[in-house]
């Protein structure tokens, strides 16, 4: 490890593209800058593209702090049609009827069911069967299967049968292959997501984050964040 590796303190933004694991962008970014102490804020899977906030030597102690930031997703699911994951990746498990959905009736679920405090489990889980309302206190992991999630506005971008896309504002994690399984099943149909984006996370957001080509150590140590006592100061 060079002395200006062993310097580096601070998070930066990243953006994520789709087809790759957050893993693989780790051990890219790990060996791009010669370091080994180095945590994200919270994995996108390999079908997923967005934001993710990279934190670098004693820094990565802000990182759990971090997970609790304010994130916005744009969420695009598919009506008529339920998988085994609950998103692209799975067989299809359920076809059904969704001609019947209208736009207005979906935006009423939302905001009656699925905005507030909600209990999700994993939809990597088989036991995974429903998501309600919860009041336990707020973004914890419930029982080993089951976490809470924050979620406090939804609101529909665009909807083109069987097409529709959401903005997800949430606190914390948030599972939106469940979301948009749920919805389905709400409407009494079925539904899959089909694509994930998280737009942004606390402050940063895509004007912000540095893409691969700017992964190198002189471009990420000019564009470090250095947190305060309080992380949402400069987060």
């Amino acid at each position: 490890m060079t002395s200006v590796a062993k310097s580096l303190y601070g998070v930066f933004p990243i953006y994520k593209p789709a087809g790759c694991t957050t893993n693989t962008i780790m051990n890219m970014l790990k060996k791009n800058l010669g370091v080994e102490k180095m945590k994200h804020s919270g994995a996108l899977n390999a079908y997923s593209e967005g934001i993710i906030i990279i934190g670098l030597g004693e820094a990565v102690k802000y990182n759990q702090a971090i997970r609790s930031h304010t994130r916005m997703y744009l969420v695009r699911g598919v009506l008529g049609v339920a998988t085994s994951t609950f998103d692209c990746t799975g067989d299809y498990t359920k076809i059904a009827p969704f001609h019947h959905v209208k736009e207005n009736n979906m935006e009423e679920a939302l905001n009656e069911l699925f905005v507030g405090k909600v209990v999700q489990t994993s939809p990597n889980l088989p036991s995974f069967r429903f998501m309600q309302r919860s009041h336990h206190p707020g973004s914890q992991l419930v029982n080993k299967k089951q976490y809470e999630s924050q979620i406090s506005q939804i609101d529909i971008v665009e909807f083109d049968p069987p097409s529709f896309q959401l903005h997800v504002h949430t606190q914390g994690r948030v599972f939106a292959s469940s979301l948009v399984h749920d919805l389905g099943a709400t409407m009494d149909s079925a539904a899959y997501l089909s694509h994930l984006c998280r737009v942004k996370q606390g402050d940063f957001g895509f004007r912000e984050a540095l893409h691969h080509y700017d992964w190198d150590i002189d471009t990420i140590r000019t564009n470090l964040y250095l947190p305060s006592n309080d992380p949402q100061v400069n987060l």
